[in-house]
């Protein structure tokens, strides 16, 4: 009843999980659209973030806070976001019986651009209403994608281990497996030492085996001229680690302009199926002249 009567003055629970969010809230429910107006609600009374500098594609930051004793949820987002987050008030810390309080985890999307942002903080009671604001800055820098005439760039926001695979219009796969798209030539042709420069190349198996290295991101870089035609890109679920799903995002720069973008979640179905050459699900499909 109290979820209910909150998303009730809110306008609505939206079926969008909030992938493309720049903010993530765990637990929470994510609500679709700018946050509320205040509307004489309860207050805010305390927020504690640490620190106020976060990185993009960064998981599992700490918040913790209490709420005015009226109050039976907590919102939370970002100013300029594409909607916000929903917390039911947890019981009140045995020091201050009469504050309900709340402990989640921030977590920031890897397409999240750089710079300063004002993290929003509302308390909202089981009629809906919203109170006062409470305002925070957040300062967020970013990991750059390398440097290429054609760079496909996966990122992820939970410590699983997920796999980029590109297929080139030649039908050669780069990924894991084979981390080259360079093909040696019939035998008794010579062999230039250098040719292999010429492909694109994997940078990087990011968590490799549940071996948790913290980049939670991989490249398919082409240094020179890539081949014209038909790419593919997906993205394999090769194992969640003990997570309970992973948000990730496409992203493919052809000399540092964007050409395409996409954001997806690999969850347990994901996680069960090959994961071999021609794994993982369709992410994006792009062609080059």
């Amino acid at each position: 009843m109290l979820m209910f009567s909150v998303f009730t003055g809110c306008g609505g629970v939206s079926s969008d999980p909030g992938l493309f969010a720049d903010m993530r809230v765990a637990p929470g429910v994510y609500v679709k659209g700018p946050m509320p107006q205040e509307n004489g609600g309860p207050g805010v009374v305390a927020v504690d973030l640490g620190t106020n500098r976060v990185r993009t594609g960064q998981i599992d930051k700490p918040m913790r806070g209490a709420l005015a004793p009226d109050a039976t949820a907590v919102a939370l987002g970002l100013s300029g976001d594409a909607g916000y987050w929903i917390v039911p008030a947890g019981l009140p810390d045995v020091q201050s019986p009469a504050f309900p309080t709340f402990d989640v985890s921030l977590s920031f999307s890897p397409d999240m651009r750089a710079g300063s942002y004002e993290l929003l903080v509302h308390a909202v009671d089981v009629d809906g209403h919203f109170g006062t604001t409470s305002r925070h800055a957040l300062e967020a820098t970013t990991i750059t994608a390398p440097e290429g005439n054609l760079v496909v760039s996966l990122r992820w926001d939970r410590e699983a281990d997920l796999d980029l695979h590109v297929v080139d219009p030649r039908g050669v796969e780069i990924y894991k497996r084979n981390i080259n798209s360079y093909e040696l030539p019939p035998s008794g042709q010579p062999v230039n030492p250098t040719a292999w420069q010429s492909g694109a190349l994997l940078d990087f198996d990011s968590n490799a085996g549940c071996v948790i290295d913290g980049k939670r991101m991989e490249n398919v870089i082409w240094k020179n001229d890539p081949p014209p035609g038909h790419y593919i890109v997906r993205v394999d679920t090769f194992s969640l680690c003990g997570e309970g799903f992973a948000n990730w995002s496409v992203d493919v720069l052809r000399s540092g302009v964007s050409l395409a973008r996409s954001a997806g979640q690999g969850g347990p179905t994901d996680e069960a199926m090959p994961h071999d050459r021609g794994a993982g699900v369709l992410a994006v499909e792009f062609d080059l002249p």
